[in-house]
């Protein structure tokens, strides 16, 4: 299922939104002066902005994608609590399980900004747990909201005020579990014990190390984080946001990945958490893929993070920001005219070139590991991939499996690949001495004296390197796979 037609789906969604709703103030001006009380700026006000905050911003970024949205919390009986349940209705989000608590001030957040610089922040709150009274208010407000508006799945917004209590949130689970509904929980603190039984648990990278009481370096204990935070919870999936690392994810029955973010001018990571896990949400609720939910959340939160102040991300911006990759990634491929004159630009400017090539035909993660590691060798990687008639005269009949056009997007996509291009003889010599490249690159299945081209690369000064293969993974062992798979899943006669 393509990314266009998950997020055409959004409309159909109902989700409830429970948790800790709060008050985001924007105070901006400009700053020209220190005060001569104190060695403090003067913020010289311009405009004051208000939005819902917490789980209220989790709630507006489900509704500006088109979901139909409840929400559940506590507000104080005071002039905060009225804007948050007005702007709520403004936006057509059900407010009716929104519980006012005369007890308790609304929490709010006051950010003062000078042009893009946070100089302070103001916060008014009473962190302490839920009465039982209250407690008990908000869990007939959910158990209604689960009766009438019948949602699709559940998010748990935990910010540490108060609203959500080990209570609250074994009921809670409890309920989805018995209706059959998806529940995500967005943590906090390192007792997620509490969270058992949720479908997916979204810290970011600090949390995840709380958590699990391990320190993340490297992938393999960002592994074991995760699988600690799976063992803790029984959740199904866990998704760690990790700033301009990504978004990582890992599932139960072992699948995983890294959705790389796509560099941005960072302005405020406000509200960047709730975005990620209100879309993730949405998005597995209308395609139940995981690693296409984990990009669209992550492009969220990409776009959340690049505006200034609690932002909402709307459909519209999703759909510009996939028809702008996609654009990039046809963009990667090029006639081998004219990208031999792309690359003596780049050449021109000292920068060193990657070259490789081969088939790529049932792309694995062999293929995936020779084409980050050469990348790293130089500034720009170059694939060279064969056309389906050089393919069929170097493989036999039935191949390839996937035609020179897929082929060719499949590997656009990637990160690491900055050009490609495809050639139809059976080698790429011809090619490599069109577009000159500084490296050449193979796998280690070849030897140095047998990789075309490498003598030529040589005589230019540049290099040969041989890149080392995952042990067992070919396309040809995948094909054999999929062919026994099916010898044992046809019915004897």
């Amino acid at each position: 299922m393509r990314i266009a037609e998950i997020m055409k789906r959004f409309g159909r969604q109902r989700i409830l939104v429970v948790g800790d709703i709060m008050l985001d103030r924007y105070v901006r001006g400009t700053v020209e002066r220190i005060s001569p009380e104190a060695p403090v700026p003067v913020l010289k006000v311009t405009e004051e902005a208000c939005a819902p905050g917490g789980a209220g911003n989790v709630a507006m970024n489900l509704r500006t994608m088109g979901a139909k949205v409840e929400l559940v919390g506590s507000l104080g009986k005071d002039r905060e609590g009225d804007g948050i349940v007005s702007f709520l209705k403004e936006s057509g989000i059900g407010s009716g399980g929104i519980v006012r608590d005369s007890t308790k001030p609304t929490t709010s957040k006051t950010r003062l900004i000078s042009g893009t610089q946070q100089i302070a922040r103001m916060d008014m709150e009473v962190d302490t747990p839920t009465r039982e009274k209250l407690e008990k208010a908000l869990l007939n407000s959910i158990e209604r909201a689960v009766g009438e508006f019948k949602p699709k799945g559940i998010i748990i917004s935990d910010y540490s005020k108060g609203v959500v209590t080990d209570g609250l949130v074994s009921r809670v689970i409890g309920l989805a579990k018995k209706s059959r509904m998806f529940v995500t929980v967005d943590p906090k603190g390192k007792e997620y014990a509490r969270y058992r039984g949720a479908s997916a648990i979204t810290p970011n990278l600090r949390e995840a190390e709380l958590a699990s009481g391990i320190k993340i370096s490297d992938e393999r204990t960002l592994r074991k984080a995760a699988e600690m935070i799976m063992k803790q919870t029984e959740a199904d999936f866990v998704l760690i946001t990790r700033g301009s690392g990504g978004m990582s994810y890992f599932s139960k029955n072992g699948e995983s990945g890294t959705v790389p973010s796509h560099p941005v001018e960072v302005f405020d990571v406000t509200g960047a958490g709730d975005t990620a896990a209100g879309v993730f949400t949405l998005s597995f609720l209308a395609s139940y893929l995981l690693e296409e939910s984990v990009k669209i959340a992550n492009a969220a939160a990409g776009i959340v993070v690049s505006r200034i102040g609690t932002a909402s991300v709307t459909k519209a911006d999703l759909e510009t920001y996939f028809a702008r990759e996609e654009e990039k990634e046809k963009g990667k491929i090029h006639t081998r005219a004219a990208l031999a004159k792309t690359l003596a630009g780049i050449r021109s400017k000292g920068r060193r070139v990657v070259f490789t090539n081969g088939c790529f035909d049932l792309f694995h993660t062999g293929h995936l590991k020779l084409l980050r590691e050469a990348r790293k060798l130089g500034d720009a990687l170059v694939v060279a991939i064969n056309s389906d008639r050089s393919v069929r005269k170097l493989k036999g009949p039935g191949r390839p499996y996937i035609g020179e056009a897929d082929r060719a997007l499949l590997l656009a996509a990637l990160d690491c690949v900055d050009y490609l291009c495809v050639f139809g003889e059976d080698t790429p010599l011809e090619l490599i001495k069109e577009l000159k490249p500084d490296v050449l690159v193979k796998g280690g299945d070849y030897r140095r004296e047998d990789i075309i081209g490498g003598d030529f690369v040589e005589s230019l000064g540049g290099r040969v390197e041989i890149i080392p293969l995952i042990k067992g993974m070919s396309t040809s062992s995948l094909a054999e796979k999929i062919k026994n798979s099916k010898r044992k899943s046809t019915p004897s006669s």
